[in-house]
This record gives structure tokens, sequence and C-alpha cells, in this order.
């Protein structure tokens, strides 16, 4: 018997809690459907390449997405941390009286409202287990300032406060003051009249 087949299969509800630890942003892959745009609430979103610009979205295979994405270019849109409502509107949970906010402007269906998107073309699709892996090529892309929707263990969570671990002063030989002076720091900046966020 291999050591593989000699291993305990894993607990899937630990093994999510477990990956839930991880925290991800939230985005919705939209296209061009059979019937008009459509879309998808998704947190497995990743750069895979610079040159080439790729990125990497992941669905499972009894998903719609996962059987219509294949061909068409489609649209990462990162969510907003205002944009709840549409996360869940795409997630299978529809909102009352939201009005989806598409652009009229895009060549691929896209939100209006987020805090990036990302317009790909298809580029390669990969087995992935219980998912396919959908590989595409950056076309164009644009961002702005603001907070993204951020997904940790299971629930979905806005951005707190920047951290700050680069004390400003050191002691006399040289060696960094404790973190806990450069929050400090931090916050009295925060604190003094007139102080901007960059």
């Amino acid at each position: 018997m291999s050591a593989a087949a000699a291993r305990r299969p894993l607990d899937p509800r630990a093994l999510r809690g477990c990956l839930g630890q991880y925290a991800t942003g939230v985005a919705v892959v939209t296209y061009d459907g059979e019937d008009g745009p459509r879309g998808a609430t998704i947190n497995s979103f990743t750069s895979v390449s610079m040159d080439p610009p790729l990125v990497l979205v992941s669905f499972a295979r009894a998903t719609n997405a996962a059987r219509l994405l294949g061909e068409r270019p489609f649209v990462v849109n990162v969510l907003a941390s205002s944009q709840l409502d549409v996360a869940l509107q795409f997630a299978g949970k529809p909102q009352a009286g939201l009005q989806v906010p598409w652009s009229t402007a895009a060549e691929v269906p896209r939100l209006r409202g987020t805090v990036a998107w990302l317009q790909c073309a298809p580029w390669a699709t990969y087995d992935g287990g219980d998912h396919l892996l959908f590989v595409g090529e950056v076309v164009r892309h644009d961002s702005r300032r603001g907070d993204p929707l951020l997904f940790h263990r299971g629930q979905f969570r806005m951005a707190g406060v920047a951290v700050y671990d680069l004390p400003r002063i050191v002691q006399l030989d040289g060696r960094p003051i404790a973190p806990w002076v450069g929050h400090a720091h931090r916050l009295h900046e925060l604190s003094e009249p007139g102080y901007i966020e960059p």
C-alpha cells in the first residue's frame, strides 16, 4: 500500500476552516452569457504572471461559469467594501431592489463602483480537481482608491487599521525599538491636526 493510500482521508469541514484562515478579496467575474451579461462571485483569484500579464480564476465544474468561460473574454471586478449586496447577488442570493451596476461603456460586461477591474482574453484552462482553472491574459485594467470587500473565515469583512511596523527611532546601539513604539508613533501622527492619510 502506498503512503498516499495509507493516509487517513481529510475532514472536508476542517480543511475548509483551515483554508478560511487565509483572508482574500472578493471579486465578481463577468462575461457575456447565452442570454446577456452574467457574473459569479469568487474569492479564488490570483495573479499568475506579469510578462505576459496573466491572472487565474477558479470555478466549480458544475457552475454555469465553468461551462461557458473557456473561450469567452471575461472581467475580474474587485469589489469595494460598499458592494456587499453585489457580492451576494452574484453568489446566488438575489438582493431585492438591487439594480446591478453594469457599465454601459464596456466591451465585455463589467461592473461600476469597483476598486479595480481587469479585462481578460482567454489564455488557458486547466483541470483543478472538482474545479476548472481559467487563466486569462489582461488586456485592459483600471483601479481607484478605496477599501476592498474582504472574505475571511466564511464571512465578508472590511479592511481595518493599516499595520505600521517600521519604528522611526533606534536605540543608541542601533537596534530597533520594540514594535509597539512604531504603532504609538503612528497613532500620534493620526491624532495630529491636519494630518491626511496618503
